[in-house]
């Protein structure tokens, strides 16, 4: 931002000022002589902080953050950041020594309208949409009862009671629980449940693992099909599938040669492997082979997701690996070799630390239910993960969103029967909710605590004869107990119209009307307006990208160049005077009485000349800071509501918000000593005083509102 550095007070006609009146005037008249410039420019400062304190939790997201969230702890995108400050500088000096400024004037009226955009539509959205009503937390009751299984769309899910009491049911629900379709009584081969139960839906029914015995039931009515007294981890069955032309020659067997019959397959530890029938429960040799190996990354007891694609692919995900495996063989079945290991058309292996938590499977918010299926995983380190998965087996990437803290749970199920389904997200101890096909987010902020590291949830729509929309009841499971929250249909929820498009058509209308004034009339007051709302923007979306740490970073090295750029080079000053001369809003202008008609500055009152004018008794004076003394210090109070730990404060306000408070009277501090200087008439970079101040108080507020850790942030360069 041009004259980050200027703050300097402006004498409408500074000509005729002499210098040794000024000397004989002491700093004490100086200052009351200029107090209403002083506490005018005060005041807007403050507000434009307050404007960007008042924006901020829109913009708090991680989707919405310059470099992502792994980005805001990275130095180096802030170093990036301070490079093009000074490229853009070196820019505007460089147009205006060869007389170009119209291409600095309109370049620069682009920039600042875009930055008015991102204030104006939060401010329409906060009025024209009511604030949702938050969710609150029912307890069900219930536990003891794992949800081992939810089926796409969310609405239907599978369950088990008591796992280890080796009296254990398998429930299949839905209506959030308040439904119970079929149940199955767990009798496994040795009285208890040697493990967790792993279920896999075929074409044929619901395939169960629970450690000794392999068993497909009906999955209408619960009923046993078939069984396997085998052990097994996970169950498949691939199906008998006729190819659309079969060739003279194919011919379906089963690995021990059985006609038109589904080859069943067990998944033990790191082994896939054929289950026979003819020798099913042999003890010797089998006619199958020894089946075939999955990586080492991969954990055949801590399957997180399971599910068969078509007659030759199925999809899985264990904690540190995911893969789509093709069967081994389609027609005659072949013994695996020694060693062989399964074959895949995708898979992703984590780096050590950081492992699959959750998953869910169907069709992308904004994409009608029905539509292409999508893989979500959520990891340990704050990432959900997304792939388009398909019939024949191939997988291709279709996002990443990366959060700030562990990804606990995930589900893509339509809230309020609204053709699209909705994506929610368990972020370490709170729920997320992302609608639309911009992943827009709602804010209905709820609490989910407990520390269980994979959550899963149900969600049942309900009529709601107020609404032309259904509610909703969430379901969420951990550690075998349940809670229960009612989604109320709501209009931020519903209506497009009013979410994105009439927020964004008043945004854009009244930005364009404030270029058009600022344009036509660049009264002193056209031009704070804009300067306000222009500072409140680029604060809040820089504010909300880098942790703490790296904005002090940021401010010092930037305090640094200011110095060097009034005291040493004076580049800023000749910067300053061309925004002036342009009438540009890069600053805030503060006329000790205010007037009708534009800001003129003669432009003598901008040269680099460091002699002190006195003030003339009646004269209209006017001060002018660069919109940069405001953005950086603004920017920590940001940093500190967006990253800092969300614990209580005093008056009801959050810790973060005291660290911003007290950020924000430390950089006042800083513009009291500040205006010393500039009542004398000096030009003076203010950055120094200004991000001086401003650290100390995040220090000190930090320090009594939070504690240390205020001051522990994991930075890097890259």
């Amino acid at each position: 931002m041009s004259g980050d550095g200027f703050a300097a007070k402006r004498r409408a006609d500074a000509a005729e000022q002499s210098k040794s009146a000024h000397q004989d005037a002491s700093l004490l008249e100086q200052l009351k002589a200029q107090a209403g410039s002083m506490v005018g420019m005060a005041g807007m400062f403050v507000v434009t902080i307050l404007l960007a304190m008042k924006i901020q939790p829109f913009y708090n997201h991680d989707e919405i953050r310059a470099f992502g969230a792994e980005g805001s702890t990275k130095a180096g995108f802030i170093l990036i950041e301070l490079v093009f400050i000074f490229l853009f500088t070196a820019l505007i000096i460089y147009l205006a020594r060869r007389n170009l400024q119209k291409f600095i004037k309109w370049g620069v009226l682009g920039i600042l309208w875009i930055a008015m955009i991102y204030t104006l539509y939060p401010l329409a959205a906060m009025v024209l949409v009511p604030e949702a009503p938050p969710l609150t937390s029912n307890d069900m009751d219930v536990s003891e009862s794992y949800i081992v299984a939810v089926e796409e769309g969310g609405a239907n899910f599978f369950y088990v009671d008591y796992p280890m009491s080796g009296n254990a049911t398998l429930e299949y629900a839905g209506n959030a629980g308040e439904i119970e379709y079929w149940s199955h009584n767990i009798t496994p081969e040795d009285g208890f449940v040697s493990g967790p139960v792993e279920l896999t839906r075929s074409a044929d029914g619901i395939v169960m693992c629970e450690g000794t015995q392999w068993v497909l039931l009906d999955a209408d009515s619960g009923d046993v099909i078939d069984i396997h007294t085998k052990d097994c981890d996970v169950g498949l069955r691939q199906e008998v599938t006729v190819p659309e032309q079969p060739t003279q020659d194919w011919k379906w067997e089963s690995c021990d040669g059985q006609d038109d019959i589904a080859q069943d397959w067990s998944i033990t530890d790191i082994v896939l492997e054929p289950i026979p029938v003819i020798n099913d429960g042999d003890i010797g040799p089998r006619d199958c082979g020894d089946g075939w190996l999955f990586p080492e990354a991969f954990d055949g007891k801590s399957v997180i997701f399971v599910q068969e694609f078509g007659s030759e692919h199925f999809l899985i995900v264990s904690p540190q690996w995911a893969g789509m495996v093709k069967f081994p063989t389609q027609g005659q079945q072949e013994q695996a070799q020694p060693g062989e290991q399964v074959e895949t058309t995708w898979d992703i292996t984590l780096s050590d630390g950081e492992s699959f938590a959750t998953a869910t499977l169907g069709a992308m918010p904004g994409i009608n239910v029905s539509g292409q299926d999508t893989l979500l995983l959520g990891t340990s380190q704050g990432r959900v993960m997304g792939w388009d998965v398909h019939e024949n087996g191939t997988v291709e990437d279709r996002m990443t969103m990366e959060l700030s803290d562990s990804v606990r749970g995930v589900l893509l199920a339509d809230c309020c029967s609204g053709g699209s389904n909705d994506l929610w997200v368990i972020e370490g101890d709170h729920l997320r909710i992302f609608m639309g096909g911009g992943m827009s987010e709602l804010t209905r902020s709820l609490e989910v605590g407990g520390d269980d590291p994979r959550i899963s949830m149900a969600l049942h729509n309900i009529e709601n004869p107020d609404s032309t929309n259904d509610d909703a009841i969430l379901m969420i499971e951990q550690y075998g107990e349940w809670t229960s929250m009612q989604y109320t249909a709501h209009p931020s929820d519903t209506s497009q119209f009013l979410i994105y498009t009439l927020p964004g058509l008043i945004a854009l209308v009244m930005s364009i009307g404030l270029l058009i004034a600022l344009i036509i009339r660049p009264e002193w007051y056209v031009i704070n307006t804009v300067g306000v709302l222009v500072g409140a923007g680029t604060i809040t979306m820089l504010g909300v990208s880098f942790v703490p740490w790296i904005i002090i970073i940021f401010m010092v090295l930037a305090a640094i160049y200011d110095a060097w750029a009034v005291y040493k080079s004076k580049h800023m000053l000749e910067l300053a005077d061309t925004m002036v001369n342009l009438e540009l809003p890069v600053m805030l202008v503060a006329p000790q009485k205010p007037t009708r008609g534009r800001v003129k500055i003669d432009r003598r009152e901008t040269s680099t000349s460091e002699m002190p004018m006195p003030p003339r008794k009646g004269l209209d004076e006017t001060m002018l800071m660069g919109l940069g003394d405001v953005i950086f210090p603004g920017l920590l109070c940001i940093s500190a509501m967006s990253f800092l730990p969300d614990v209580e404060g005093p008056l009801g306000w959050s810790a973060p918000i005291w660290v911003a408070i007290g950020t924000m009277i430390g950089s006042l501090v800083g513009y009291c000593i500040l205006m010393t200087y500039v009542a004398r008439g000096k030009p003076q970079a203010g950055l120094p005083l200004l991000n001086g101040g401003a650290i100390l108080g995040y220090f000190i507020s930090g320090m009594i509102f939070i504690g240390s850790s205020a001051f522990v942030f994991d930075i890097s360069l890259f």
